[in-house]
């Protein structure tokens, strides 16, 4: 490696691979910002222990669809183990300060649409509250889905993706891990979001957050 007396100056093409490559990072540590101060809440709630998993039903006789997918927008998502339905999701992308665009509600699950579609390579994201405003939130009881629970993303171009939690982790907002949570993956992958751990009743949040970990295990039409 050259010292920096003789190194030479870049190429434009070099330029620009690096202005890319800060330009991902810059983008990976707001949205681990904003995750940081994602869902403020004004009640405590955890979900129960649980020992059995909990599978999605997929409509008998559907086409099967190879992995990875062509990119499609989600427009629905279930999650039996906790009695989650959405019939439509909201996507989330940056407010003009660059902070990670939230659910304006306790009910609404979002997609960080910057990130990677469901069914394509790569973590898509989903996010809502543990609650808001005195209500129950869509991610309420996150923390009680368990490894070899099924989730299943249906999609605008009229397919579904199922996925299956690998893990579930609860992480200190001092100590969010973008890298896990939004780096890039070698396969079609999930990561459900929001708030846990210990209520701070001083900030009214949270002191960490709950992250669900999951990969695609198949997909089929409708």
């Amino acid at each position: 490696m050259p010292d920096t007396e003789t190194r030479e100056r870049p190429t434009s093409r070099a330029a620009s691979r690096t202005s890319r490559v800060a330009s991902v990072l810059t983008t990976l540590i707001v949205v681990a910002l904003a995750a940081v101060a994602l869902f403020a809440v004004v009640t405590t709630g955890h979900g129960s222990a649980r020992t059995d998993r909990s599978t999605v039903t997929v409509p008998a006789g559907a086409p099967s669809l190879a992995l990875p997918l062509a990119a499609s927008a989600p427009t629905g998502i279930e999650i039996p183990a906790i009695g989650v339905t959405r019939d439509s999701i909201m996507k989330l992308g940056f407010n003009e300060d660059l902070s990670l665009q939230v659910p304006p509600d306790a009910a609404t699950v979002g997609w960080f649409s910057r990130g990677a579609a469901p069914g394509t390579d790569g973590p898509a994201v989903f996010a809502s509250h543990i609650n808001y405003a005195g209500k129950k939130g869509g991610f309420a009881d996150l923390s009680a889905l368990a490894t070899g629970d099924e989730v299943m993303v249906h999609r605008a171009d009229g397919t579904s993706v199922v996925f299956v939690v690998d893990r579930v982790e609860r992480a200190s907002k001092q100590a969010f891990p973008t890298a896990a949570v939004y780096g890039p993956t070698t396969r079609p992958e999930i990561r459900l979001i929001t708030c846990g751990g210990a209520f701070d009743a001083s900030t009214r949040n949270y002191e960490d957050n709950v992250i669900v970990f999951g990969h695609a295990t198949r997909a089929h039409q409708g």
